[in-house]
């Protein structure tokens, strides 16, 4: 009797634990399916554009002392009501890209790696290592060690030349800003670039889009040759290997040209098709654009120098890394935007007597606007 009553008190247990489950169960609200990720809607009232703005004294270097009320903002020659005003110095994210395809810019690049860690960079910011070539590429992802910075930088070697000749410096940029745009917009973001290209010229349009889309400001320094470089010859030049049965160069295959026999436009574009990116702004703006007259640095709000010596590229340099710090942010919302999306001018006036000192300021010039529904 005893065993069998312990049976039951077992079994009774058991039937009561089973059903406080059962009924805990039934409590449990039922488990929704996660929910699929949205895709972002922009639902904006007004549009916000931040302006960085450089202002540089007579002698060249960067003037912080001025306020709010010092700026005048001018879109598409409507005056606008600044509505935020920051000049606190923020941490760098740099871009840098180096014309690999120019012995001059490996050189400066390696002698001056790390002062471009310690003066441009900083203590706080991180940067990123982009070159040209037949592929474009970025050889280092944005990072704050500055010892790996300096050691990519101090590792750089001649990049492959391209089929239509010497690397375009504009295809590495133009991935180097794709790259920015993804960082917080509480950093400084910025490109430097060391090349002798010009800031100017076929290419330079297709990065007028990142100008519009983002307050990216683009740094360029045109490298001097470093003391005590030898100068290069290439071994495969015709000079060095000829032209005959026995030479190893690839011919470079002939550029492709229209019907009037100029090279067709995009030449020259790699594997970066942006043509529809800056030709669809140019028709939303109606507007037509000389890409010959575009200055990616100008447009951006950046500036360009260019070094006679080692010690004129590292002043340059030390130069590059105060402006970054001491970037006026202005923000305004447009009160001239239409229906119907346009490319914006920008312009940026000082309320300054002419005691004052200004030498010259530096700014970002377009935006791409449309009117909040």
């Amino acid at each position: 009797m005893q065993r069998r009553a312990g049976w039951a008190s077992r079994a009774g247990v058991v039937a009561l634990t089973l059903g406080f489950a059962a009924a805990a169960q039934q409590a449990q609200p039922r488990q929704r399916p996660a929910p699929l990720p949205q895709v972002p809607l922009i639902r904006a009232t007004t549009t916000l554009v931040d302006v960085p703005v450089l202002v540089l004294d007579k002698q060249g270097q960067p003037l912080q002392t001025l306020g709010r009320d010092d700026f005048h903002i001018y879109d598409d020659g409507t005056l606008q009501r600044i509505t935020g005003f920051d000049k606190s110095p923020r941490p760098v994210s740099l871009a840098i890209v180096v014309d690999t395809s120019d012995y001059d810019a490996i050189g400066q690049a390696k002698r001056a790696a790390q002062l471009i860690c310690q003066m441009v960079v900083g203590a706080q910011g991180q940067a990123s290592v982009f070159i040209p070539g037949p592929e474009p590429k970025q050889i280092l992802p944005f990072t704050s060690d500055t010892n790996r910075i300096a050691s990519t930088l101090t590792h750089l070697s001649k990049s492959p030349t391209a089929p239509q000749g010497e690397g375009s410096i504009v295809e590495p940029l133009n991935l180097a800003m794709l790259d920015l745009r993804k960082l917080p917009e509480g950093r400084t973001r910025a490109a430097l670039v060391i090349s002798r290209s010009d800031a100017k010229g076929p290419g330079a349009e297709a990065l007028l889009e990142s100008g519009m889309s983002d307050a990216i400001p683009i740094f360029h320094i045109s490298p001097n040759r470093p003391a005590g470089m030898p100068r290069y010859v290439n071994p495969d030049s015709t000079a060095q290997r000829g032209t005959g049965v026995g030479s190893q160069r690839v011919q470079a295959p002939p550029a492709p040209t229209d019907m009037h026999g100029q090279p067709t436009a995009g030449y020259g574009a790699g594997n970066l098709d942006l043509a529809p990116i800056i030709g669809g702004a140019v028709h939303l703006a109606g507007k037509l654009i000389d890409p010959h007259h575009l200055d990616y640095v100008y447009d951006s709000g950046g500036m360009s120098y260019s070094a006679g010596n080692d010690r004129d590229f590292d002043t340059k340099l030390s130069l590059i890394g105060d402006e970054l710090r001491a970037i006026y942010h202005l923000y305004y919302s447009p009160n001239n935007l239409t229906p119907v999306a346009e490319i914006h001018g920008i312009d940026v006036k000082l309320d300054l007597p002419p005691t004052s000192g200004v030498g010259a300021t530096a700014y970002r010039r377009t935006y791409v606007g449309i009117k909040p529904h």
